[in-house]
């Protein structure tokens, strides 16, 4: 009966322990499942974006987002998708809340320096306020549609 008993006790005991470490592993699962869906974040982000009239100008903006990595292009009529009259680059601070623009390139027209508070939503990135919209969103494709007529006058 005494190792009846034991055994019984044993068994209790081993069951408890299974029963933390399944908590354990339920907990951990948590936690990487969190960490996986931050860095996941940062991809839901790549995409190219624009903007019109970016800083003031009748050029249009565009802002393509890579992992961590930010560019940003101003396009006039005679240059659009060509190659672009300014360019910066940037990336993402750890939390997704700023642009840190790290090279602002020699053009003295560039207003892409220092960092830049984001806002993010599915279909847009705002910079410092301004709207930036994805390209294959609605408002994306009709505002390409209005540059590309825009510049064909």
């Amino acid at each position: 009966m005494e190792n009846a008993m034991s055994i019984t006790r044993t068994a209790r005991r081993t069951g408890a322990e299974i029963a933390v470490s399944i908590a354990a592993l339920a907990v951990g699962s948590l936690i990487l499942t969190a960490c996986s869906g931050s860095s996941d974040s940062a991809g839901k982000l790549d995409g190219t974006y624009y903007i019109k009239d970016v800083n003031g100008t009748s050029h249009l903006g565009q802002l393509v987002v890579k992992g961590s990595n930010v560019s940003h292009h101003e396009y006039g009529c005679d240059g659009v998708y060509v190659k672009p009259g300014v360019t910066s680059t940037g990336e993402f601070n750890k939390d997704q809340s700023q642009i840190i623009w790290t090279v602002a390139g020699d053009d003295t027209r560039n207003k892409r320096t220092g960092t830049e508070p984001i806002s993010t939503s599915n279909t847009s990135i705002s910079v410092s306020g301004s709207a930036y919209v994805r390209d294959n969103s609605d408002a994306g494709k009709a505002l390409l549609d209005a540059f590309k007529a825009k510049c064909k006058k």
